[in-house]
């Protein structure tokens, strides 16, 4: 196991950013689990997301450390507006041992766009953005949220198999 991916997990589940931030490389690149379109380089960019994580992740725990002295696939459990969520990280270690590249991915997708609804405006508000590309970003994200989550609850168990 990885003792700077043991610090990143201790630090994250204790809702810990300077310990989280510790673990960075100062060119750290995350890769967002939205899009392909959007990365956040440096710790800079990379601190105005970890601050939204930890504070919109209730019950972040730590399912699985596996990997390398390079590269570290992480499994983490939590909710995000009530809803829960599955993030996998993709964890790439520089030669100091310190991270130098995530990727995620959430699933389910009702998980997903929770997390796109609580993270998209104050990520935006974060990094400085004007006020109305904040509240763009979150009136845009909240519908989809909404529909993901009735449709999980409602429209999925009518194309589920019939186990009776």
């Amino acid at each position: 196991m990885s003792t700077t991916t043991e610090r990143y997990r201790t630090a994250g589940e204790a809702g810990d950013l300077t310990g989280v931030l510790a673990t960075l490389a100062e060119d750290v690149v995350l890769h967002s689990p939205l899009t392909m379109r959007v990365r956040f380089e440096g710790k800079a960019e990379v601190r105005a997301v970890l601050t939204v994580a930890l504070r919109e992740l209730k019950g972040l725990r730590y399912r699985s450390d596996v990997g390398d002295e390079r590269t570290r696939v992480l499994v983490h459990t939590a909710t995000v507006g009530g809803q829960e969520l599955e993030e996998t990280a993709r964890v790439e270690l520089n030669a100091e041992g310190l991270i130098s590249a995530i990727t995620l991915s959430v699933r389910p997708l009702p998980g997903l766009t929770a997390l796109m609804a609580a993270f998209a405006g104050p990520i935006a508000r974060e990094l400085g953005k004007p006020r109305w590309v904040v509240l763009a970003l979150t009136l845009a994200s909240k519908p989809l949220a909404l529909l993901t989550r009735v449709g999980d609850r409602q429209l999925v168990p009518l194309a589920t198999p019939d186990r009776g």
